[in-house]
């Protein structure tokens, strides 16, 4: 809820003027429940919340930046790359836009993580995004290619 922004609806219902005495109270009640389990969700936090959910969305977490700084997270706290997992059976949705941003996804992560492109591979994740070079959809064609490119590159220092 939190994370939806829950906290500043709340905010904002507490700066309006209602009559009825009951609804104040009822939403001071809420903001300080909600204030005193607040917890600020990191990026990573909502990026893991987003890829588990399968609720893909362009956003602040699905840029070059953020796999640059988050890309040793993909891991996973056991290492089994869970997230990853998660990202390439998000390539087989029926959704294009969620299907284009797990290809772009895994993308930077092969970039950045050392030794993705093996894991990706292995995975199975560079058959998947293959079948979807050839998709009527034009956006979801270029981010499938851009996923295999990036899986087949084997330096990024000398591409520009």
């Amino acid at each position: 809820m939190i994370a939806c922004g829950l906290m500043k609806a709340i905010g904002l219902l507490r700066d309006r003027q209602f009559t009825d005495p009951d609804i104040v109270d009822d939403v001071e009640n809420l903001h300080q429940l909600l204030a005193d389990n607040f917890k600020e969700m990191t990026r990573w936090e909502v990026y893991q919340n987003e890829v588990e959910t399968g609720q893909l969305q362009w956003g602040s977490t699905h840029t070059d930046a953020f796999f640059k700084e988050n890309a040793k997270m993909m891991e996973g706290k056991d290492g089994d790359f869970n997230i990853i997992k998660i990202l390439i059976s998000l390539i087989s949705s029926k959704d294009e836009d969620v299907a284009a941003i797990a290809c772009f996804d895994l993308g930077e992560f092969c970039r950045h993580y050392p030794n993705g492109r093996s894991i990706l591979k292995r995975l199975g994740a560079k058959e998947l995004a293959m079948n979807l070079i050839e998709h009527d959809n034009p956006e979801l064609q270029r981010h499938a290619l851009q996923c295999v490119s990036k899986m087949m590159v084997n330096n990024w220092e000398y591409v520009k």
